[in-house]
């Protein structure tokens, strides 16, 4: 099973930084500087609709020599700066396919030196209605039709207030989206009748992410206060909100989340209806739209495709001797706690001494449960509990000491229950498991360069060597094989772009054995880094992230090449590649090339001096000492340029080794 939602060890989340902390200079000048990468504060759409022209207005730093609009249903195109060109404000345009489900979707804005993180907003089948600057002013209202969405952002202590007019007994649905799109905005909305009398309030709602929704039914006819704000009264650019009015129903969530293309599953709201998953590639986020009898537009949520359909528990199941048995095919089991401190039993049968990993999705699919998992024996022996693992969701990995019937209890922390507190688990047995991550979600390779990226692995039973690979890189990336043995925590893997590349897209890394490359394969992914409650950036909800950007800029300073990236040796020898330089400008100063980490010893018995590439080339010289030990390891090399006060760090693409014994074998 390919799963691309790993829940990480926040030791493991805490080295990475550390690992790209430690190389940033050659990082920053690789990946052409962070500074200069477009960065989007938020983004006002008009006619984001199924079928209709879009205009997207976007606001942010370094929104210059723009490429594209990258989007998950297809790309919108820059309009010209004009005469007076601000790097603060970008607008794209283009058509939206007619067959896109309203939902959330993901974009980027990728110009020429980089691309921007994942933002996210709303392809909403309401038409859209501008955002007026008297929206900030309590009296008199500022109506807008009953059915429309709004973009926006409110400022600090200056709720946004708006009027709709209805008739009596009429309904409407008002929902807002911030958190769910990363906004900073923690919302907060009031309906108030015509009268004055307030008759609906709404804060934080299961399901929503810190998100609100909420209904009412119109008692006499007039023009009801609708009246957002954040719950702080903050404001800012960053507290920026899609609003939406009018007739559909309040959706949370599906049930289960997580599931295989095809299979059916619940609309979690006001009223549980059933749909079948469109025909969508597995593991990705898609959105789920429904309408009921009295609907005029859509209420939707997001989920999950998985390659399984999930086993679903089964009530009673809340002791071990009503457990939902898991058969031994079982890839994922889906859930949900239906009454206050509801424990979910399940019963795992091991025909011999094995590894199990257990791993929880919830809130990072909207779910508010916190799960907590156990495993215990039948005797009643507990044998592990875990709850948080790393940032949020839970992950459980033991063995199994020998055959027999095993019991995993799954409950929520604080005993909170209905029909939002769903959960998924992802169930490897034989397999194992290893969980690789990123410290960034986007690559900027130069043109004919080279890009280091630090990697994290956290095993759970997956042993042997591991090799990285991906599918998806733009037309002229490619990736060098990377070895990562059963004790490497970390590794660099190296990317080149040829001088026909220049696309971009979102590609897809994974790990799988090096000696079973049709065996099981691990998603590489972007995990961010824990909160700093001294330092908090930019907020960003916890989200199963399906790929990692890739984008090619211009050159860097300069660029290095082995004719040779597989070298074979034996204890006792020796061996030469030669190494050619590309410069750009009047960059001539020698390229030092050593080891890119000085602190990570080469394989025992393997020895390599400093080379110097003087002009366009240089040789390496790798010994095998008498104590070689053979086997195939991963070699990273960086050069270095000195001039003056400036130091240009560039890697060389990983070069494997295999050392064989001294007869070849």
């Amino acid at each position: 099973m390919l799963s691309y939602a790993a829940q990480f060890l926040r030791f493991e989340i805490c080295q990475t930084m550390r690992l790209f902390l430690k190389f940033a200079v050659g990082i920053i000048v690789v990946a052409h500087a962070v500074a200069q990468d477009p960065t989007v504060d938020r983004a006002e759409t008009s006619n984001l609709r199924p079928g209709e022209s879009a205009e997207v207005r976007v606001h942010g730093t370094n929104l210059t020599s723009l490429q594209t609009m990258w989007t998950t249903f297809g790309e919108l195109q820059p309009v010209p700066p004009g005469e007076k060109p601000n790097d603060k404000l970008a607008v794209f345009t283009g058509p939206v396919p007619a067959d896109t489900v309203p939902g959330i979707y993901a974009y980027r804005v990728v110009a020429a030196n980089g691309c921007s993180s994942t933002q996210f907003f709303v392809v909403d089948d309401l038409p859209n209605v501008a955002l007026a600057a008297e929206s900030e002013i309590p009296l008199p209202l500022t109506e807008v039709p009953s059915a429309c969405c709004i973009q926006g952002y409110v400022n600090s202590i200056k709720p946004r207030y708006f009027g709709a007019k209805l008739e009596a007994g009429q309904k409407l649905s008002v929902e807002v989206y911030a958190r769910r799109l990363n906004s900073a905005m923690d919302p907060v909305l009031k309906i108030t009748s015509p009268g004055g009398s307030e008759i609906a309030f709404r804060d934080d709602q299961p399901g929503l992410s810190g998100d609100t929704q909420v209904q009412v039914t119109a008692d006499t006819a007039g023009v009801y206060r609708i009246e957002l704000r954040d719950v702080q009264y903050a404001g800012s650019g960053k507290h920026y909100f899609h609003l939406r009015i009018g007739s559909f129903p309040l959706v949370t969530g599906t049930y289960p989340r997580m599931t295989q293309p095809g299979a059916t599953l619940d609309v979690i709201g006001q009223q549980t209806t059933t749909t079948t998953v469109r025909s969508v590639p597995p593991n990705q986020l898609f959105s789920v739209a429904a309408k009921d009898a009295d609907s005029q537009h859509s209420g939707f949520a997001t989920a999950w495709s998985s390659n399984v359909v999930p086993l679903m528990e089964v009530e009673p199941n809340n002791d071990q001797k009503t457990a939902t048995i898991v058969p031994a095919d079982a890839m994922a089991i889906a859930g949900r706690f239906d009454v206050a401190n509801d424990v979910d039993w399940f019963k795992v049968t091991a025909d011999a001494k094995q590894h199990v990993c257990l791993t929880t999705h919830t809130r990072d699919l909207g779910s508010p449960a916190d799960v907590v998992l156990q495993l215990w024996k039948a005797d009643g022996t507990r044998i592990a509990e875990v709850d948080d693992t790393g940032s949020t969701d839970a992950q459980l990995a033991a063995t199994l000491p020998e055959p027999g019937d095993y019991f995993v209890a799954v409950r929520e922390l604080s005993g909170l229950a209905g029909t939002d507190w769903t959960y998924d688990l992802e169930l490897q047995r034989a397999t194992g498991r290893a969980d690789v991550t990123f410290a960034t979600d986007h690559l900027v390779l130069p043109t004919e360069g080279t890009l280091a990226v630090p990697l994290t692995v956290n095993r759970s039973g997956a042993g042997g060597l591991l090799t990285i690979g991906a599918e998806g890189l733009p037309v002229g990336v490619t990736v060098f094989p990377l070895l990562l043995s059963d004790s490497q925590k970390s590794g660099i893997l190296t990317l080149h772009a040829d001088s026909s590349s220049g696309a971009w897209g979102e590609a897809r890394f994974f790990a799988h054995s090096a000696e079973n490359p049709d065996g099981p394969s691990f998603p590489v992914v972007y995990q961010s880094a824990p909160p700093d409650a001294t330092t908090p950036g930019t907020f960003r909800l916890p989200r199963i992230s399906p790929g990692i950007f890739v984008s090619v800029g211009t050159a860097a300073a300069f660029s290095l090449s082995a004719d040779q990236h597989a070298i074979t040796m034996t204890p006792s020898s020796e061996h030469t590649i030669s190494i050619n330089a590309t410069r750009t400008g009047d960059w001539k100063e020698p390229i030092t090339v050593a080891v890119t980490n000085p602190k990570d010893p080469l394989p025992a018995g393997v020895t390599l001096a400093e080379a110097t590439v003087e002009g366009a080339a240089g040789t390496l010289t790798i010994k095998a000492s008498d104590k070689a030990n053979p086997g195939r390891y991963s070699l990273t090399l960086q050069g270095t340029l000195k001039r003056d006060k400036t130091t240009i760090i560039q890697p060389l693409g990983t070069l494997i080794l295999e050392v064989k014994a001294a007869d070849g074998s």
